[in-house]
């Protein structure tokens, strides 16, 4: 190429697949002329500036990388030209050139810029440039912010490779924020350390600090069964049994499918049941992919006795197994296998060689399942979905198209837009809550939800309706104050880009979701990291909705009333204390992880833990539910104390934030009294621990009227009520049903 004209040297890497790859790497290379070179470059780069692909974005990186080794003293007015230039494609090679030459503050400005005009594992690869950059220079929790996004928008096995290597070394530094610590134990046929560092990663950006321990290969019965073994001391929180469909030694076909199916099904019932009551671990347990190959083809799932069929079979099992029990919940790895595509799923050649499974480029799409059930366990699924409205619920903007002229219903991107809201109202169906969050005069706003004939979302369906022309992420605090929930429990959707930005940057607890510009994958981006994946479905999901909907009459209740005690009398509320049984754990389960504002001392307990306590002696556990005149709140209330002594000792106490200000915490704790005093106890406890969320009940005892007793052993205030003076008596406005007094609990 060396005695070629760089006219002719500018056609030639136009003809090459990447243009902008292919003439950067001649750029970099010693052959190239150096008073020809950034000339050449630079008329490609004009012409072909963009990035579409990682592998591209990596090509350039390097290319860049190598020049910069050669020419130190030049590449700060190469940068210059290249950030002249603006295409993406010239700002990957300035951001790396900075980084290989030490200019980590701008390299780190660079790859941000990349971030609002890539998008895929490009953007999610910049993204990784920005946090590797910003760690580089100290900026330590903005690189472990940017790590973060990277991660939670990449789908590349590679990308999340070398997230996880930067997540090491940021580690090294001291513990990064989280929301949770989790100790998760991993057992089965298979191979783990890819599966534990993506899923560690994943963890990470999601808020939780994993710690992890994995046992041998194919020793996962042993593992569980045996008391005295590594897992046992381990005490995971969760317990994943990781096996593949080679783990059940099925026949091609059998012919007695009925009994090898429940004789495989009871194995692990045995196992579950052992990880529930012994290690009071939940139990994640992976089901079964039906391989896309076989000996007898399609006849493996037509033949009573075929493998697929019973695959199949021993998977229905399970998941009815899940829904019957407590504790468990069950992986449907036909689904993920069928999502990454199962070709991709199953490397043969890996598994031969390191029983990997599945295949590391199927990674991804695994851990990002066991992520979302990891949230659902510990109680981080998101709740509520704000939405942005022109561009995002509908075509057009209603404050200049006018009502007529939205694209809404009809063909293409009309079509697009009701299949959008027809799904979110079917989130809100199942309890999630929907808000609107939008820049525009709030008459215009409501319009189309009263008028336009193809709206599926009418304004009954929204919680929280917030439209005026204050920033998004003011917005987004009201939404948060209307509902009463944290900002970690909202997903934000709005489809202009630098307003998605802005809200990452202002409240990076909130889940912004990078919509694509087509609206026909809206569902797609939105479902993309299963943000309100559960693991159970109560009445009162379902039923959180209405509630807010009711707070509308109980507001207009308030201003007609005049005092506080007559507003509560005119609410017309019963309260309904009752012993824990085993058909409310899921619900308490949920409260105990997911309430932060009443929660005086924020424990975190499995379904399993909360289990061994129904009947335990020395135990009292008291779950409440309220309904008032306007609506049935549900189970919305838990407390758990203990005998200690001549005490009953309250270590755990909460109160759904829907249900506060009603002095049903007087009804609650008054109860415990009252079956203390009945048992001959001297006194009830109590026990505040701050954190950050919880100061809204910081002088609930005082205010109930304990003593305070000074600190205690777990760095919180300890409380005192000398039940000499009588227990707390029944507040007036409530009707009070006790159903615990037959479990007070016995000296």
């Amino acid at each position: 190429m060396g005695k070629m004209n760089s006219a002719e040297l500018v056609v030639i890497f136009e003809c090459a697949d990447e243009p902008a790859v292919a003439a950067a790497k001649w750029w970099a290379s010693p052959d190239a002329k150096s008073g020809d070179s950034a000339g050449v470059l630079g008329s490609v780069l004009a012409r072909h500036g963009g990035v579409r692909s990682v592998d591209a974005a990596r090509e350039l990186a390097r290319s860049a990388e190598s020049w910069g080794k050669r020419n130190r003293d030049q590449a700060g007015t190469a940068v210059e030209s290249f950030v002249a230039q603006g295409v993406p494609a010239a700002l990957v090679l300035a951001a790396a050139l900075l980084e290989a030459t030490g200019g980590g503050s701008r390299a780190a400005e660079l790859f941000g810029e990349l971030e609002q005009r890539t998008d895929g594992d490009v953007r999610s690869h910049c993204l990784l440039g920005a946090a590797r950059t910003l760690a580089a220079v100290g900026r330590r929790v903005e690189a472990s912010q940017a790590l973060g996004e990277a991660v939670r928008q990449s789908a590349s096995a590679r990308t999340l490779t070398s997230a996880g290597s930067l997540l090491r070394r940021l580690s090294k530094d001291g513990a990064l924020p989280s929301r949770r610590k989790c100790r998760i134990a991993i057992v089965g046929n298979v191979t783990f350390d890819l599966l534990v560092s993506t899923l560690g990663t994943m963890c990470f950006a999601d808020g939780i600090a994993a710690e992890f321990w994995t046992g041998g290969f194919g020793q996962h019965v042993q593992e569980i069964l045996s008391p005295d073994s590594a897992l046992a001391k381990f005490q995971p929180d969760i317990l994943i049994i990781a096996c593949d469909w080679r783990a059940l030694e099925l026949a091609e076909e059998s012919s007695n499918p009925g009994d090898v199916v429940a004789a495989k099904v009871e194995e692990f019932k045995s196992l579950w049941n052992v990880a529930r009551e012994r290690l009071r671990a939940h139990v994640v347990q992976f089901g079964f992919e039906v391989p896309s190959f076989g000996p007898y083809g399609r006849l493996s799932t037509v033949l009573p006795g075929g493998k697929a069929r019973l695959l199949r079979e021993v998977n229905r099992s399970f998941f009815d197994a899940e829904r019957e029990g407590r504790g468990l919940t069950v992986i449907d790895i036909d689904l993920i296998s069928g999502t990454a595509g199962k070709r991709c799923w199953h490397a043969p050649a890996m598994w031969y060689a390191a029983k990997q499974y599945p295949a590391a480029e199927a990674l991804p799409e695994l851990a990002r399942s066991l992520t979302a059930t990891i949230r659902g366990v510990l109680g981080l699924t998101r709740k509520c979905v704000a939405l942005d409205l022109d561009g995002t619920l509908w075509g057009g903007i209603i404050g200049e198209d006018g009502l007529t002229n939205l694209r809404l219903g009809g063909a293409n991107s009309g079509e697009a837009f009701v299949a959008f809201q027809t799904y979110l109202r079917d989130l809100k169906q199942r309890g999630i809550l929907l808000a609107v969050c939008s820049k525009n005069n709030e008459e215009d706003a409501r319009l189309p939800f009263e008028q336009h004939p193809d709206m599926v979302l009418k304004l009954s369906d929204i919680s929280a309706f917030v439209a005026n022309w204050n920033s998004k992420d003011q917005n987004l605090r009201e939404v948060a104050r209307l509902l009463n929930i944290g900002l970690d429990s909202i997903v934000f959707v709005d489809d202009n880009p630098v307003e998605r930005r802005r809200v990452k940057r202002a409240l990076p607890e909130v889940h912004v979701v990078d919509l694509p510009p087509d609206p026909a994958d809206y569902i797609t981006a939105l479902e993309e990291q299963l943000p309100f994946e559960a693991l159970a479905l109560s009445e009162e999901d379902r039923q959180r909705s209405a509630t807010f909907a009711a707070n509308a009459g109980r507001e207009a209740l308030r201003t007609s009333t005049a005092t506080v005690g007559e507003y509560l009398a005119a609410l017309d509320m019963t309260v309904e204390l009752r012993p824990f049984d085993k058909a409310d754990l899921g619900r308490i389960t949920q409260l105990i992880n997911k309430t932060n504002q009443f929660n005086l001392t924020t424990p975190r307990m499995q379904e399993s833990q909360l289990a061994a306590l129904i009947g335990a002696p020395g135990v009292y556990t008291q779950s409440m539910r309220l309904r008032d005149r306007y609506s049935n709140y549900g189970l919305t209330g838990v407390l758990i104390a203990r005998l200690q002594g001549e005490a009953l000792c309250v270590d755990t106490w909460l109160m759904s934030c829907r249900v506060m200000g009603r002095r049903v915490e007087e009804a609650m704790i008054g109860a415990a009294m009252r079956h203390a005093a009945a048992a001959g106890l001297a006194r009830v406890e109590g026990e505040f621990i701050r954190t950050a969320k919880n100061r809204p009940v910081e002088r609930l005892f005082v205010d109930l009227g304990f003593t305070e007793v000074g600190p205690t052993s777990r760095g919180g205030i300890g409380y005192a009520w000398l039940l000499s003076l009588s227990p707390l008596a029944r507040p007036e406005g409530l009707t009070v049903v006790d159903l615990t007094a037959e479990r007070a609990p016995a000296r």
